[in-house]
């Protein structure tokens, strides 16, 4: 049995997949986990993914180099395959390469019982679609908390450094505008020849100060040419705008798309909200798998930490957003 964690906004699948992945019968482990920072309006993540640095060295947490590889194409693939049967195969590598011999510890590739798949950022081209898997946890979530993960986990990281836009954008696009090892479209080009410099600039003068303000010039980008194909647009750091997008109802809207169709279609799959952690023997006994001790210590000591979360989210929102 594989298993796929699935979001189409920003929400707790990953959250889910690193407490599974705390049991050695389901993996890989693709994130680690933090106490909140509270530095500021720099929340921090409680979950966050492990990436390759952005020199393209190694990983500061312990990594397989090649699953690390398939995984990130998987998430490409969500983004840009079609779909057939309403399920998108952009998992079966990422399974495949994750299947083997049962206690074999040796091997970070193989050894898991349960192969898990996770996504933590993109969803699939047309919302009625669903990654392809045996079974699917939907990790459902509402305006509010999309806004909440993006902002505390995201949003207010400080930009201190001119190779922090470097690194970002050459992220955004190989995350968004590469598959198969081709680039998509035209964002690249147009990015570096009209708007990096740009954000250099403004990094320099402090209109540039926070990973979202970037983030947002990422997908003003994308957006312009989706929707007029010229790649046009004014370069908007607002924090109205931060405020005033992530609390647009669109993205929750297509989410509640997605879960109808799984419904109509009759796909398997079990809904679960952000308080994952109150519904574990929901998840158990969808899986037909046992709990375990160390399962239930991570889920406690992630529900202290959301807690915190959403506490310090409070505290944002009333500040910029009444």
């Amino acid at each position: 049995m594989n298993i796929g964690i699935y979001q189409t906004v920003n929400a707790h699948a990953p959250a889910i997949h690193w407490w599974l992945a705390h049991d050695k019968r389901f993996g890989p482990q693709l994130y680690f986990g933090q106490e909140p920072v509270h530095n500021g309006n720099d929340i921090g993540s409680i979950v966050q993914e492990i990436r390759r640095n952005p020199d393209g060295g190694g990983f500061d947490h312990i990594m397989d180099s090649k699953l690390y590889d398939i995984h990130q194409e998987s998430l490409r693939e969500l983004e840009n395959k079609d779909a057939e049967n309403g399920r998108v195969d952009c998992t079966s590598a990422y399974f495949d390469a994750n299947k083997g011999l049962w206690g074999n510890d040796e091997d970070p590739i193989v050894g898991y019982e349960y192969p898990v798949w996770s996504n933590y950022f993109g969803c699939t081209k047309l919302t009625m679609y669903v990654p392809a898997c045996d079974k699917l946890i939907f990790a459902k979530s509402t305006t509010e908390q999309s806004a909440m993960f993006y902002m505390t986990q995201y949003a207010f990281n400080k930009i201190q450094r001119i190779d922090q836009i470097v690194a970002h954008s050459k992220i955004w696009w190989e995350d968004h505008m590469l598959m198969g090892g081709k680039e998509i479209g035209k964002w690249k080009e147009i990015w570096y020849k009209e708007y990096h410099n740009k954000c250099l600039a403004d990094f320099h003068s402090g209109k540039l100060q926070y990973m979202w303000q970037l983030n947002f010039a990422h997908w003003d980008l994308f957006d312009s040419l989706r929707n007029n194909g010229n790649g046009k647009f004014n370069l908007d750091y607002s924090f109205y705008r931060l405020f005033e997008e992530k609390h647009n109802t669109d993205d929750i809207e297509a989410q509640d798309v997605s879960i109808k169709s799984m419904a109509e279609n009759n796909v398997d799959h079990l809904l679960i909200d952000a308080e994952w952690f109150k519904h574990q023997v929901d998840i158990f006994d969808y899986l037909g798998v046992k709990n375990s001790d160390v399962l239930t210590e991570t889920a406690s000591l992630y529900s202290k930490r959301y807690d915190e979360v959403v506490e310090a989210y409070e505290d944002i929102r009333n500040k910029y957003y009444k």
